[in-house]
Formats: structure tokens, sequence, C-alpha cells
């Protein structure tokens, strides 16, 4: 099933607010075999929503329509639609006396401005909302079936989860499959370009999704068993950068690894400020293996907290690939782990000197046999330095308890 979205609001377009609704949608439809083949952003007004809803493509099947369906002057969704597809309405007086009891509920007085959401078309129907107070529309026009509904993200999702996706799964007959590999550690040109020989001998989509912090590949095909081929030639190709499959996260993927290997870790951080254990402990039960970290920003906290010698810092400095040891080597002693990890860089902006740049790092890995450590030169920017180099320690890892 082929679908089109359009998101409507000026705070979209201005970057005011950013619209996580495409996403999330187009993540729902693909999981039911259905494809967002256009997507169109409009403004608050009848004639763009109108113009919009005219310059759909005409493969589009179901064109799904997120904002303006509140109580407000800016909320003309409903109207425009109903302009559209020249069809009649009228005042919906059970669902009004509805409101009206949810807003005495909550000890409030139901505006008079609210009667517009209780208005429904006479050639259509209303999809319930269970979380506020504007209800969804769904009208069929010229073999076009429009379905609208509030962009208040939590009502939406609500909405979509409850009704719209099984209507779009009873009608989905030849559903699109997705497989999504995540990996980390190379760049999308240079897994391009290692998949280069398997992408000439297939005629499955395949999509290179890059993040800052990795790239996922989804291949997508009616034919599960052409998936299935796929990913095993992809495995066999970059195997080594795949941490796992789906949408799960780096931290997750590393946790199942430690709890498998039955290994405890500690984590001494100084330039990422606790970033790295915010990881683990986003993961649900990481108390098993992750055993706690300590934030050591100021040389004093290294050597009082970690252990690491005054004579290290002043030879080689509090950015280097020696303090970084002792640090991982300090935080598995102190907290009786199996593996310490550690990270010391300069995030930047300022901090760097021709010998020690803004975004140098350094990481190190103890552990049984002995302390593993990489050198990075990341960016200029202090947030994505952070972020990078939380994801660099964390892969590191999983290099290491794959390769053990």
């Amino acid at each position: 099933m082929k679908v089109g979205l359009i998101t409507i609001g000026n705070e979209l377009l201005s970057g005011f607010t950013t619209d996580t609704n495409a996403a999330w949608i187009g993540q729902r439809i693909g999981e039911v075999g259905g494809v967002v083949i256009w997507h169109l952003t409009t403004q608050d007004s009848r004639e763009d929503i109108i113009r919009s809803i005219e310059s759909t493509p005409e493969d589009v099947q179901v064109l799904i329509i997120t904002g303006g369906l509140g109580p407000t002057h800016d909320d003309i969704t409903a109207t425009s639609l109903y302009h559209w597809a020249q069809t009649e309405t009228e005042f919906d007086e059970d669902y009004w006396k509805e409101l009206e009891e949810k807003f005495k509920n909550r000890n409030v007085t139901i505006p008079e401005i609210n009667k517009n959401q209780a208005l429904k078309p006479i050639d259509g129907e209303m999809i319930q909302n269970p979380v506020g107070s504007a209800r969804g529309i769904r009208i069929n026009k010229n073999g076009l079936d429009i379905i609208a509904l509030p962009g208040v993200p939590a009502e939406m999702k609500a909405m979509m989860t409850l009704s719209v996706i099984p209507l779009l799964d009873e009608n989905i007959h030849n559903p699109i499959h997705n497989q999504t590999l995540r990996t980390t550690g190379i760049m999308e040109s240079a897994l391009a370009e290692k998949l280069e020989p398997i992408l000439r001998e297939t005629k499955v989509k395949l999509a290179f999704l890059p993040k800052l912090t990795g790239v996922d590949i989804r291949i997508s095909s009616a034919d599960t068993n052409e998936i299935s081929e796929l990913r095993d030639a992809i495995f066999h190709a970059v195997g080594k950068y795949i941490f796992g499959e789906g949408d799960i996260l780096l931290e997750e993927a590393i946790g199942k690894l430690l709890i498998k290997k039955n290994l405890t870790i500690g984590v001494a951080e100084s330039c990422t400020g606790g970033l790295i254990s915010d990881r683990f402990t986003n993961v649900s039960g990481s108390s098993v293996y992750f055993h706690g970290g300590i934030i050591a920003y100021q040389n004093k906290v290294k050597i009082t907290e970690l252990n690491v010698k005054k004579e290290t810092l002043e030879t080689f400095g509090a950015v280097s690939e020696e303090t970084a040891i002792e640090m991982a080597k300090g935080i598995q002693s102190r907290l009786q782990v199996n593996l310490g990890l550690s990270s010391t860089g300069i995030a930047g902006p300022g901090g760097g000197t021709d010998e020690k740049p803004v975004g140098l790092l350094f990481i190190a890995l103890a552990h049984a046999k002995g302390v593993m450590t990489k050198k990075f030169n990341l960016t200029k920017k202090r947030i994505i330095n952070k972020e990078l180099a939380s994801q660099a320690a964390l892969n590191m890892i999983r290099i290491h308890l794959t390769r053990d």
C-alpha cells in the first residue's frame, strides 16, 4: 500500500517544532507492509491545505494528514478538508455532551470554541481520540482514502495505534517487508564501497540511513527469502560492524553480551561527563552488569578517586593514553568489576593546542588480560564530540566482547 503524508503547521515550517510525527508514522506503516512514498509539510492556510491535498500523487492510496484539528482559530484542517471534499457537516450532540462531561470531570467549564470539534461530516466518519478532545476524520473522495489526525504526538500515536494501523493492515494485500541492520564504526561511503559488489547482483531495495553514531542498512522486499539472502550476504561482508537488528540500541546489544559472558563493568569518565553511564542505565536491568561510574572531571578527582598518579598527569597530561589507562584500571579496581572503561579528551570548543587539538579523545578498556586503548580525532563541536565519544567507547566494549 502506498501512503502519502501531509503535516500541517506554521511551527513546523519555521523550525520552532521538530516534525517527529512523520518519522513515527513512516516507521509504523512500514511495520505492517505499507510504504510512505510522498510527504509534504504546509502552513495553516485553507488555500495551502487544499493545494497540498490536490497535489497528492495519483498512485497514493491512503493520505494521512496531521495537525490543525484543535479548537483555536488556526486549526482549520477540518473545514479545509470538508471544503475540498464538498461535504456538509452536522453538529454531533452526543459527542458535545461527552466533551462537556470530560471537562466537568476536570472541574473546567468547556469553552464555546470547542463546539467546532463536535462537527462531523455527512459523507465521512470520525476516528475516536482516547487521549484528547479532537477526533480524527476519515473521508473517501475520488478513490483517495483520507485520514486526518491531531498533530499532538501522544494523541496521534494513540489513534494511529488503535484505529488507523489496524485499518491499513486489513487492506494491505502484498506487504513490503523490511529488515534493518544496525552498524557503527564505519562511514556510509566505506560501507557502500564494501557492499557494492553485492548490490550489483541483487534487485532487492537497499537503503543506507546514516546517523551521527552509525549507519542503518534497511532491506526492503515483498519476498522474505530475498531479504534473508541479502541479509546473510551483508553479514558476510561487513558483519564486524553490525551490532544488531531492528531498533536495538548499541547499549542494549552490549548489555546482552555482558550478561551472556557473566561480566561486570564500571566507567570512569572525564570529557563525556557521565553520558556513557547514562546510556548504560537507559537499559532496563542494567544493574546486573553495570556497577557504577565516576565522573573525574578535575585532575584531583582522577588522583583521589581513580588512583591516577600525579606524575602521569604532570608528564603526559589529563588527555593522554597514559591517563586513560590509569583511569580504566582505577575504576576496575575501585568497583571490583571485570571491565573498567575510561574516556578522556578535549570536547571543545576551547582548550585545544597544536599538540592536542579540540576533538582529541582517548578511550581505554581494562580487562582480565590487560588494557586496550584507542585514540580518536573528532570534531570541533562539544555536544557532537560527547555523543561520538560515548558511541566509540561503547563500541570498544562490543569489539572486545565479540573477539574474546
